[in-house]
């Protein structure tokens, strides 16, 4: 999940777009979400498919941690329904 300063840093123009467009706005949201469980010490270089069905590149170096552009700037927050990982850029899904 992108940190509120990841959000600060997008455009205002690209915030008010989305706004507009709530099948836009989904497609960001779950373009940050990945189907499974994974720990920040388990992350495998490597492709994985997000919610919204695109991909997005996992890597891992020593206790860095990367997802496409984005640094994992606080990882492994355990909840209910899976873990978080904090990251410092709100990533964007391809284009269709």
């Amino acid at each position: 999940a992108p940190s509120n300063d990841a959000f600060k840093a997008v455009p205002a123009k690209t915030l008010e777009t989305l706004a507009k467009d709530p099948a836009a706005l989904k497609a960001v949201l779950t373009f940050h979400v990945i189907p499974s469980t994974i720990m920040a010490a388990n992350v495998k270089n490597a492709k994985v498919k997000t919610v919204n069905g695109a991909q997005v590149e996992l890597s891992r170096a020593g206790d860095l941690v990367t997802i496409d552009s984005a640094v994992v700037t606080q990882a492994d927050i355990v909840a209910t329904n899976g873990v978080v990982h904090i990251i410092d850029t709100v990533l964007m899904p391809p284009k269709k």
